[in-house]
């Protein structure tokens, strides 16, 4: 494994993709270097946090943090304590500057922590909050319902959960019509290769070593092959749960926003038979008027 310097980390921390592959492999990295190098990873990770505002490459440094933080939970407790002192400049940082979906899958990542007792309760409650009130002026998916409703307008107020589908979500919904689980050609040409590249116990039919050269050669041509499709699929599997998330948090939002619809009806309801009542009170006063 290379050696550490902050300039090395930068420049992984640019090649940084948010892939399994790539997250656990930089993950791996600074868990090898953390124990001499911990205070300049902490500062060269937020110091790539602030110098981004592109939402998916926040996400990624986010899911490289979390990777890290996890994996050191077992392995390097007090290294995993010291990285949440970055974690409320950045968290910060990246509400202010992330869409709403990514923002949503960075609460995500707090909900995991929360449940695995990664941090304290107190020490998460200060992240969320942080998160919420850095995004606060971004307006949310339904609306208020104690704002006032225009009685002029005969329409509903505009706010819809269904403009959550930002371009993100769109882009990762297109991604998904197309995923490697149902790539036919490459299961077909893995499907081709010698049953016995993953069976050992068909090992012992081999005979000759022209035999054993010809396994060989199959097995150095489909490790690439294989180890690129699988790296495939984590990256769909990574982007099917992200889309879980979304649409977990897409049918709260649509369900918040069916009561809010209801209480409105209601209210309206109520509103017309106060004014059907109060019609006929002074249609009854009209008529008792001297002259009729």
């Amino acid at each position: 494994m290379s050696g550490f310097s902050e300039t090395i980390m930068r420049e992984r921390l640019m090649r940084l993709t948010n892939t399994t592959h790539s997250i656990q492999t930089l993950s791996m990295w600074i868990l090898h270097h953390q124990k001499k190098n911990a205070d300049a990873i902490l500062d060269t990770w937020l110091k790539e946090v602030r110098s981004n505002t592109d939402s998916e490459r926040l996400l990624s440094l986010m899911n490289l943090a979390n990777d890290v933080i996890q994996n050191a939970r077992k392995k390097a407790p007090p290294f995993m304590n010291a990285f949440y002192e970055v974690l409320q400049p950045a968290v910060v940082h990246i509400s202010k500057n992330a869409d709403q979906f990514h923002r949503q899958l960075l609460e995500r990542i707090l909900s995991v922590w929360r449940e695995r007792a990664i941090y304290s309760a107190e020490n998460l409650d200060l992240l969320v909050n942080c998160l919420q009130e850095a995004s606060i002026s971004t307006p949310n998916l339904i609306s208020d319902p104690e704002s006032p409703i225009r009685t002029d307008s005969p329409l509903l107020p505009s706010h819809s959960p269904s403009r959550s589908l930002d371009n993100s979500k769109i882009n990762l919904l297109r991604r998904l019509e197309d995923p490697a689980s149902a790539d036919v050609k490459i299961r077909q040409i893995i499907a081709a290769y010698p049953e016995a590249i993953a069976n050992p116990l068909l090992l012992k039919e081999i005979k000759t070593s022209e035999e054993v050269a010809a396994l060989m050669a199959k097995t150095v041509e489909a490790v690439p092959v294989v180890d690129a499709y699988c790296t495939r699929l984590q990256d769909e599997l990574k982007e099917r749960q992200n889309l879980q998330y979304l649409m977990a948090d897409y049918i709260k939002a649509l369900d918040q926003a069916n009561e809010r619809n209801k209480a409105l009806l209601d209210s309206v309801k109520k509103g017309i038979s106060r004014l059907d009542a109060e019609k006929k009170e002074l249609a009854k006063h009209i008529d008792s008027l001297p002259g009729n």
